[in-house]
């Protein structure tokens, strides 16, 4: 059952109960992962897949039991299965810092061969630029 120390702080601890606002059961808490709740698939009113529902569906940790802000059955229509979270991260790698999961660095091939964000291309770190080289509209600085 959930600790009253966690509850107070916010966290969602594992195994808790989740209840639409109807008070409708509407699963267990397996584990929080960044932005989401995933809900344990042992839960008979899982369906026997994870499920995972957005963070921001809580509203309130109270006696021990995760109160949504919906019903139970308006919740299920909002909530995702393990297949549609991997497809949402193979579609959009930033999805995975939703989740808490580390990245490998900037995406997409022109970020990989340019190297990450605050790199220097051609100077070293902290050189001024050159006053004698174009501007980026074709005008020369003067001289």
């Amino acid at each position: 059952m959930a600790n009253a120390a966690d509850m107070a702080a916010g966290k969602i601890p594992d195994h808790t109960p989740v209840v639409g606002s109807d008070g409708q059961h509407f699963g267990t808490v397996d584990s929080v992962e960044g932005e989401y709740i995933k809900l344990t698939k042992t839960d008979p009113a899982s369906g026997g897949v994870h499920r995972y529902i957005p963070r921001s569906l809580v509203a309130g940790l109270e006696g021990g039991v995760v109160r949504l802000s919906m019903p139970a059955e308006k919740a299920r229509e909002a909530s995702i299965d393990e297949a549609e979270m991997q497809q949402r991260l193979s579609l959009d790698p930033d999805a995975k810092t939703q989740l808490g999961q580390e990245t490998d660095g900037p995406h997409g091939s022109r970020a990989k061969a340019q190297g990450g964000k605050g790199e220097r291309e051609h100077r070293s770190p902290g050189a001024a630029s050159d006053p004698h080289r174009p501007t980026n509209y074709g005008i020369e600085n003067p001289r």
